[in-house]
């Protein structure tokens, strides 16, 4: 078993890189990719870059050039709800993208039964079994995850609340999803909040990137060993 961790900025991966020990460092598509023991797990982590086309491709070279069994993407991102607090953190039960027709993936290519891609249920169980008998230091949701590729303003907030009832919004987890899906590889997301997705949120996200990213990582830590 071996478990590809992606994050899409160096804040959001390099303290679980950090942790490695001596890790083999493979540089293809312009990125490192470490590979090493977690505990007694084995993993290939990556900063993959922010963006859905970076995301997917590093997600395409986990899967090919690394033979990852499943993915966990790490990070942050902007609330889409009210009971979110900055450093909460949202495990993904589905995710989508905002900014991309429905019919554009339902209709061609990848033929999904919808545009919401779900996370793998076991995933999902072990983050509710560790959630639930551990003392984690702040507070854990579940829910649907969203993906565009810019930062939005409050207008584009609240229309995306109405749309799609989502936890928070992000710029990669969607297209990594879509790449698992086609893949059938397991995945599952881990964000934690920065900034309320609205005008304020890039000026949010640099104060608050990386007291978050710890809190994801935290998680997807506990995941690995459970």
């Amino acid at each position: 078993m071996r478990v590809g961790v992606l994050g899409p900025s160096e804040d959001e991966i390099n303290p679980f890189i950090d942790k490695l020990k001596n890790p083999t460092i493979t540089k293809h598509i312009m990125l490192n990719f470490y590979s090493s023991q977690y505990h007694d797990v084995s993993v290939v982590a990556a900063f993959c870059g922010v963006g859905k086309v970076n995301a997917a491709i590093a997600t395409q070279v986990m899967i090919d050039k690394f033979q990852v069994d499943s993915i966990i993407l790490t990070g942050v991102a902007g609330s889409l709800n009210d009971n979110l607090q900055l450093g909460d953190v949202v495990v993904s039960t589905e995710v989508a993208h905002h900014d991309v027709v429905p019919e554009i993936i339902t209709e061609y290519h990848p033929w999904l039964e919808d545009q919401y891609i779900k996370a793998n249920e076991e995933l999902i169980e072990k983050c509710i079994r560790i959630i639930e008998s551990d003392r984690l230091g702040f507070t854990c949701h579940f829910g649907r995850i969203i993906t565009g590729e810019t930062f939005i303003t409050h207008q584009q907030r609240n229309r995306l609340i109405d749309k799609h009832q989502a936890m928070c919004v992000d710029m990669e987890s969607a297209s990594v999803a879509q790449v698992c899906y086609i893949n059938n590889i397991p995945f599952i997301v881990i964000r934690a909040i920065t900034d309320n997705a609205d005008s304020d949120a890039p000026e949010s996200f640099e104060v608050n990137v990386k007291a978050a990213a710890l809190n994801s990582m935290k998680l997807v830590e506990n995941l690995l060993i459970h």
